[in-house]
């Protein structure tokens, strides 16, 4: 019998060479794709955290801005409370905002228009990044809530309303403008992600320590892109060229010089629920004086009458009047009563616009852009107004929102930006032309008290905000 080997032979002890080989292999690229996959699912951590971050910041800024605490005083005049008001940064990291970043005209204060979200102030757990960094905030000069711009008159400038423009501008990647500070697409505030720590483009390492923790330049970035430098820790209200970069930029070698991730708050993102809380409150005053005058609502003011705004007989559409001497001479009862039963002001109570027929200082700021109509059978008068809406049975007794199903008492719409199509570019000349400031027929709106208006969701052509009753 043939007794086994005891040597393996040379193929064989190749072949276990191999599969020795083939193993390991296989446990390296097992063990690369296994980090590959951990640091892919790091990084959309991350960004997922960013982002939710970012988004949360914003929301509770616009929710700030359409928030803010009004009443009918006179007393703080130009520096009232204004819806779209936005909180100044957080400069030394303690979560609130400062108590001021800049004079009214913004030629002062200008570095302390940037600094940290003043989470505390919005309300707000202490909001990072996927860093593990705290958010920073920029606003504009123009919607900073102290010092304000001064509106001591309708349509001046430094009024806060749909017309005003952010002062910020903002670059893609890529060099592209995306908001022009200088013109009527700057941002109104930014909210800003800082990523990591990097060396800036410039050669500063940036430096994270209790000394440098409340320097911009340590958290934010810069790059050169187009020709143009654009540096994140400084900006210059209505700049074109001096504003901000997005990020992720990298240089030729692949090296990353910007990280910094932006959410940028527009005009259009703030100024729009704005418009709704402004129409709120005209409804509220309207409101509250029908529940004090027969269920009836006071006469608009013309179209033409920028100064007094005064009421004016059988105006059933207009802006909202100041004083309501016209209101209450309609309402005269003669013998033997000889009294009148509608006032000529709006009270002292829970009117926000006017203390009696002086308007509010914050109302100053809106009184041009708001339109009212009032319908027929609700104008003024002495007796008590009809059973609502059994009378819109009848055509033209009351107003009509979209169709002739859905009646109403009156309606606010408060105008929006300049539009260009239709053309409102020269709104500024002309004032007393509703062409310029409403659209989708709201711009025709004739004088029976009986009209179809439009309510409709903010577009490139109609960005009326319409509410009634």
């Amino acid at each position: 019998m043939r007794r086994p080997s005891r040597h393996t032979s040379p193929n064989k002890q190749r072949g276990v060479a191999l599969m020795v080989m083939l193993v390991v292999m296989i446990m390296g690229i097992a063990a690369a794709l296994i980090g590959s996959l951990t640091t892919t699912a790091l990084k959309n951590e991350q960004q997922r955290k960013t982002a939710e971050a970012l988004a949360q910041a914003k929301d509770a800024l616009i929710g700030y801005a359409v928030k803010v605490q009004l009443s009918h005083s006179t007393a703080c005049i130009p520096n009232c409370t204004r819806p779209g008001d936005l909180p100044c940064p957080d400069i030394d990291n303690d979560g609130s905002a400062e108590s001021s970043c800049g004079n009214a005209s913004g030629s002062t204060g200008q570095t302390t228009r940037i600094g940290r979200l003043p989470w505390r102030t919005l309300g707000l757990p202490d909001l990072r990044d996927g860093s593990g960094e705290r958010l920073w905030y920029v606003v504009s000069n123009n919607f900073k809530n102290n010092y304000r711009t001064s509106c001591t008159s309708p349509g001046q400038t430094g009024c806060l309303n749909s017309d005003t423009v952010g002062t910020i501008s903002v670059s893609a990647r890529d060099g592209t403008r995306i908001n022009d500070g200088s013109g009527s697409t700057g941002a109104v505030a930014i909210i800003i992600a800082p990523g990591d720590i990097l060396k800036r483009q410039d050669g500063l390492q940036q430096d994270r320590s209790s000394i440098g923790i409340n320097i911009a330049s340590n958290y934010l970035d810069i790059a050169t892109v187009g020709g143009n430098t654009e540096d994140n820790a400084n900006f210059i209200d209505g700049s074109s060229s001096n504003g901000f970069i997005q990020g992720q930029i990298d240089d030729g070698n692949g090296n990353t010089i910007v990280n910094d991730q932006l959410l940028v708050i527009s005009q259009e993102n703030i100024i729009q629920p704005v418009q709704k809380r402004v129409a709120a409150e005209v409804r509220l005053c309207l409101e509250d004086y029908a529940s004090n005058n027969l269920g009836r609502y006071p006469w608009a003011t013309p179209l033409n009458d920028l100064g007094t705004y005064h009421d004016e007989h059988d105006q059933y559409f207009g802006r909202l009047s100041d004083n309501l001497d016209n209101t209450r001479s309609d309402s005269y009862v003669g013998w033997p009563i000889f009294s009148y039963t509608m006032d000529n002001d709006w009270g002292t109570g829970a009117c926000n616009t006017h203390y009696n027929n002086t308007p509010s200082g914050w109302w100053i700021n809106w009184k041009e852009m708001v339109f009212y109509g009032v319908a027929r059978r609700f104008r003024p008068n002495d007796t008590t107004a009809p059973d609502f809406p059994s009378t819109c049975a009848t055509p033209g007794n009351c107003l009509n929102v979209n169709s002739l199903n859905t009646p109403a008492k009156f309606v606010v719409i408060v105008a929006g930006k300049k539009l260009g199509n239709p053309d409102q570019a020269l709104r500024n000349i002309n004032k007393t032309n509703a062409f310029y400031y409403l659209e989708g027929g709201n711009e025709n709106a004739d004088q029976s008290g009986g009209y179809t208006f439009i309510q409709s969701s903010p577009s490139a052509t109609f960005n009326d905000t319409l509410i009634y009753r």
